[in-house]
């Protein structure tokens, strides 16, 4: 029988505050570990922390964090362990999505983007892995890419660029830990109806909100074998997965959750 108990695992999530992330948060809370949340939002984060208590009144804490700013990532491992102690797993979620298709987009545009959904994860892998071989050795390094980095997007090029950047590098992360026993592993969502989604359908929809929520179905019809849309709570419980010791062989992998999607 298998039975995830984190009890005594300290746990960093950054992008804790909304969607996937924060539901990785609390599925690891639920199951006994202890968990820093970083996010851009000083509400989200708190209101994160504020639920893992009501229910579990363990150990939690959070810190406002920019993941594209390496010195706030850096400040956000800082406090985690100043709090913990140690940290066993990271999970790096922080995410945004550009509507701009290849030749709209700015430089700066780009950037920005690309600091976010690709640099925050480099800042938090690199870290993870400092802290854990100080440490001496072991732990789980989870990111969260998409099924959207695994092929070319029309519509969305540079949100495509950054999550297929993130699979590849997670591997070399697995390939850099492994022999200090840290996994990294990568997992990525389909079709969530997260806040991202409202973005999306605001510019496939023309800027309005009427008809938005007849768009999204018509989208989850259309791209997915299995007839409906993710939830948060899908993809944390492969997470919760990959960050529990039944993935101790498990390196350097990207599983689709996102109902049939994508094949490969």
């Amino acid at each position: 029988m298998m039975v995830f108990d984190f009890s005594n695992k300290n746990a960093l999530v950054v992008g804790a505050g909304s969607g996937i992330g924060k539901a990785i948060a609390l599925q690891l809370a639920d199951n006994g570990a202890n968990v820093w949340c970083g996010d851009i939002s000083d509400a989200g984060a708190a209101g994160a922390v504020r639920e893992m208590s009501e229910k579990h009144g363990a150990k939690y804490g959070y810190s406002v964090c920019d993941a594209a700013k390496s010195e706030s990532v850096a400040a956000l491992f800082g406090e985690a362990k100043a709090a913990f102690g140690e940290i066993s797993i990271v999970v790096n979620s922080a995410g945004v999505f550009m509507p701009k298709r290849l030749l709209e987009a700015s430089p700066e545009d780009i950037k920005t983007h690309l600091d976010v959904n690709l640099m925050g994860i480099v800042y938090g892998c690199r870290l993870a892995l400092e802290t854990m071989i100080a440490q001496g050795g072991g732990g789980k390094i989870l990111n969260i890419a998409s099924v959207g980095g695994r092929q070319g997007e029309a519509k969305s090029p540079y949100y495509a660029l950054g999550k297929s950047a993130v699979i590849n590098w997670s591997q070399s992360v697995a390939l850099y830990g492994a022999p200090y026993g840290i996994n990294c592993n990568t997992v990525c969502p389909g079709i969530i109806r997260t806040p991202m989604w409202d973005v999306i359908l605001e510019a496939d929809n023309g800027g309005g909100d009427a008809g938005k929520e007849a768009l999204f179905d018509e989208i989850v019809r259309a791209r997915t074998p299995l007839g409906r849309a993710q939830t948060a709570e899908e993809i944390a419980y492969a997470a919760v997965f990959f960050c529990s010791d039944y993935a101790g062989a498990i390196v350097g992998q990207a599983l689709n959750v996102d109902g049939g999607d994508k094949l490969n």
